[in-house]
């Protein structure tokens, strides 16, 4: 019999990614990621600033199967998009205007891991805000 070994999903959200990597991806230097709701979120903010609509953020959600799937439910005004090349399965919510940590998102599956990430680029546009979270969602997928 053929066993086939499979990484327990990620308890962490601040250990998917280092300061470093956050730091490159939004090219501003970032604080040390900071939990929320425990460990299963985790939010990066541009070094020495409080949060605002200038300031760079990044935030990655760990998420559950059925989380993951709810989320796929159609929402009036809220459009569900399918994104290919990013793990086994992966979509992105939006409305058409960047309000972080909401729209837009990126959801992924990757084996038995889930999780969703949320950017804010000060002056960013929305495709600028998907491309960087697409860049994020893939070095996370290339951990797990």
């Amino acid at each position: 019999m053929i066993q086939i070994a499979t990484a327990a999903p990620p308890t962490d959200a601040c250990a998917l990614l280092s300061q470093s990597q956050v730091a490159a991806a939004l090219g501003v230097e970032v604080d040390a990621g900071e939990h929320v709701l425990g460990t299963l979120a985790c939010r990066w903010t541009e070094r020495g600033k409080s949060p605002g609509s200038d300031v760079a953020r990044l935030q990655i959600a760990l998420a559950t199967a059925r989380s993951f799937e709810i989320g796929k439910t159609p929402i009036p005004q809220w459009s569900k998009t399918p994104v290919t090349g990013i793990g086994d399965d992966a979509y992105i919510v939006e409305k058409g205007k960047v309000t972080f940590p909401v729209d837009p998102t990126l959801s992924v599956k990757r084996g038995s891991a889930f999780f969703t990430i949320s950017a804010l680029i000060p002056k960013g546009s929305m495709e600028q805000t998907k491309a960087l979270e697409r860049t994020v969602a893939l070095k996370i997928v290339e951990k797990l």
